[in-house]
């Protein structure tokens, strides 16, 4: 009886509906509000982490955008490694820590094509890991806004059920006898797409912004080539003048 009054006084007839429903509504309308808390605590926890890892991208790109030499690139990866929300960052500590080692030791042996694709799986997988980090939950809004809806269904489908069978028992049409009702089966349908609109927009938008990182590693990737390939490119043109020196 208390948790009646407290729901009806809280939602007005609304909390009044859900409060005199059936036991199957109210369960369906729980398992609806656990989906809703689901689906909010994992839109807000991918927020934060975007937020945090736009910001140290955004810091990223200063630092990398004043690189003047390729001495200077120590003092970026270990920022980089302090930094584990920059997506950019951990392909750029791939790039310095794994690649750049190994490509000054096979420099102008004739295997610049082998190591620029090392340099472009070894960076794609990188940005794999880190797509999916940043994705972690996010097919959960997929999933919710999916099935909220048709849990609100079948709740509404219980109630017209019973509302026909009240009319069977009762041997009446009548707006008293079938209202209630009735109105208890729609108010799952009510609460299914509370749960799923939220989880719609949130999937697109969290979407839309992951893309946008997305976008930026590819970019960064397609930087470090050219330059992998502009150092290659210098380097042959030293030999070139180098032999044609020693030719004549």
């Amino acid at each position: 009886m208390l948790h009646t009054l407290a729901l009806a006084t809280i939602f007005g007839d609304f909390g009044d509906i859900i409060a005199t429903s059936s036991p199957f509504a109210k369960f369906i309308i729980l398992v609806l509000f656990i989906l809703s808390v689901v689906s909010w605590a994992v839109i807000g926890d991918r927020f934060r982490r975007l937020r945090r890892a736009e910001r140290e991208d955004g810091v990223f790109w200063q630092r990398f955008s004043k690189l003047e030499s390729y001495e200077q690139m120590e003092g970026l990866s270990q920022w980089c490694e302090k930094s584990q929300n920059s997506s950019l960052g951990q392909i750029f500590r791939f790039f310095h820590r794994e690649f750049w080692p190994r490509y000054l030791s096979h420099r102008g042996q004739g295997s610049e094509e082998t190591l620029r694709g090392l340099l472009r799986r070894g960076a794609d997988r990188v940005a794999t890991q880190q797509i999916e980090d940043l994705e972690r939950g996010v097919t959960w809004l997929a999933t919710l806004s999916s099935i909220a809806p048709f849990l609100g269904l079948l709740g509404t489908v219980w109630g017209i059920m019973g509302s026909f069978l009240q009319i069977g028992r009762q041997g009446t049409a009548t707006l008293d006898a079938v209202g209630p009702g009735i109105a208890e089966a729609l108010v799952t349908t009510v609460c299914g797409l509370f749960v799923a609109i939220p989880a719609v927009i949130g999937y697109n938008w969290l979407l839309r912004r992951i893309r946008g990182q997305e976008s930026d590693m590819v970019r960064l990737i397609s930087i470090l080539e050219d330059q992998v390939a502009a150092e290659t490119l210098t380097v042959s043109e030293e030999e070139v003048r180098v032999n044609a020196g020693g030719f004549h």
